[in-house]
This record gives structure tokens, C-alpha cells and sequence, in this order.
């Protein structure tokens, strides 16, 4: 029996588990999307809205346990680091598009299609959109789908105003009309 024992083990030793889900944590914040594996998923679950709920407390100490939980910020190379550009994102952009929701930041989509190597299943973890997102989008799509529409009917109307109707198309028109009458035989 797993009496007290939370979490799943991933086949990995605990240090090795742990960087695994800091990887697809970073992975999730930078691109909002991400396809893995469902057990990998749903274990990963905690750790994204664990970091949301951090950057919406807004003070010193939840961003450093931000960093303690995310990894490092410190590197021997100058410029870019991944980990603070992930914090600073999560701060900055995930932080104000949740502050009135109280927790289920993420969504998994099961995928019906399975991985070609080892045929295992499939899915999409992502970051639930905001409502400002989803009605952009769905203005988008609309606009998009009136501006097709409309240019469709523009070349229609372009296509019948240029090519004027000749007796030929007219004849070809009626034809297959008169065609279709059956033919009676003559030995009747």
C-alpha cells in the first residue's frame, strides 16, 4: 500500500524526476503548449499552478521560491537566462490573466494519435487562454471568414462580368436536357 506516498515516480530517481519537471515546466511557460505523455502530465499539472499561484502572490520571497522551484538564475555566461525569462514571464503575463481565478490554470487534450517510437500516448498540456485571448480569437476567425466570403463573391461576380455567355455555352447548357429523354426503338 502507498500510504502517504504523493506523486508519481516516472521511472526516475528523485533528482532526475525533478529536473524532468523543471524542463517541461520552463517548456510549458515559454510556449504555453506542450505535448507529452499524460503521466507526465498530470504530474506536471502541480508544478505549472504551483508557479502561477507563486507570481500572483506578487512579493520578494514567492518569486524566490519561483527560483528555488524553477532552477538556478545564476550563470557563468552574460545575457539571457532561461529561468529568469520564464519568471519574469509568469509575473508579467500568466499572473494578471488568472488573478480571479482561484486554481486549474492548466487543461491536458488527450491526443488520439500515438508517438511513433515507442507507441505511447499522446497529449497537449496547455495554459487555460484568458478571456481577452479567446474573444480575440474569436473575433479574428470571424473577420477571417467574412473577408473569404467576401473575396469569393468578388470573384464570382468578376468571373460572370468578364467571360459574357456565348451561344455555345448556351447550347451545351440545353443539350444534356434533351439528351436525357429516352430514345424510342424503332422496331416497336
Amino acid at each position: 500500500m502507498r500510504h502517504l506516498h504523493a506523486g508519481r515516480k516516472l521511472g526516475r530517481s528523485p533528482e532526475h524526476r525533478r529536473a524532468t519537471l523543471r524542463s517541461l515546466t520552463l517548456a510549458l511557460i515559454e510556449k504555453e503548449s506542450i505535448q507529452t505523455i499524460p503521466s507526465r502530465a498530470k504530474e506536471l499539472r502541480w508544478y505549472a499552478e504551483r508557479a502561477v499561484t507563486l507570481a500572483k502572490r506578487g512579493d520578494v520571497a514567492s518569486v524566490r521560491q519561483l527560483i528555488v522551484m524553477l532552477g538556478s538564475t545564476k550563470t557563468n555566461i552574460p545575457g539571457e537566462n532561461r529561468v529568469r525569462n520564464a519568471i519574469e514571464k509568469i509575473c508579467k503575463e500568466l499572473a494578471p490573466r488568472f488573478k480571479d481565478r482561484p486554481g486549474g490554470y492548466t487543461q491536458i487534450f488527450r491526443l488520439s494519435t500515438r508517438r511513433a517510437g515507442d507507441n505511447a500516448e499522446q497529449c497537449i498540456m496547455r495554459y487555460i487562454p484568458g478571456p481577452e485571448e479567446s474573444k480575440s480569437k474569436k473575433t479574428k476567425d470571424k473577420a477571417e471568414t467574412k473577408k473569404a466570403s467576401k473575396e469569393v463573391t468578388k470573384k464570382a461576380a468578376s468571373v460572370t462580368e468578364d467571360k459574357p455567355a456565348t451561344k455555345k455555352a448556351e447550347k451545351t447548357v440545353e443539350k444534356p436536357a434533351e439528351d436525357k429523354k429516352p430514345k424510342a426503338s424503332k422496331k416497336d
